[in-house]
């Protein structure tokens, strides 16, 4: 069995870059930097981070390496770029959520009346007056 060579985010950058000189690699483009991890790793070198994590950093290096190619820094851009979601899928599960919390609200204040023992149940109102 190889001997297993640990990689951590601190030291990913090194590691990548050293091994291109090492083994004398060219790296031309996104393809070229994904067989090159994949050698890494038949050498026993282990990622020890999450894949996006490692993806960004090929990215980087791939676009440091060959920063003329518009597809690697479209590549870059595309990470730096805000990711804005659909504001109405936000408003949407915001509402679903404040919908749940008054309906658990209205159940709990309901649960502790009925242990009460107490004979008057408290109007909690309808969840179509949250609108």
């Amino acid at each position: 069995m190889k001997d297993l060579k640990m990689v951590t985010v601190n030291e990913l950058h090194n590691s990548i870059r050293t091994f291109i000189v090492d083994s004398s690699a060219i790296i031309g483009d996104y393809e070229d930097m994904k067989s090159l991890i994949l050698t890494m790793i038949k050498a026993g070198y282990m990622f020890n981070m999450n894949r996006d994590r490692l993806k960004d950093a090929m990215e980087d290096l791939t676009f440091m390496l060959c920063p003329d190619d518009d597809a690697n820094r479209d590549r870059v851009e595309r990470g730096l770029e805000y990711e804005d979601d659909d504001s109405d899928d936000d408003s949407d599960d915001m509402e679903s959520e404040m919908m749940a919390r008054a309906t658990r609200a209205g159940q709990e204040r309901l649960a502790k009346q009925i242990d009460r023992d107490d004979n008057t149940i408290e109007d909690i109102g309808n969840t179509s007056d949250l609108n």
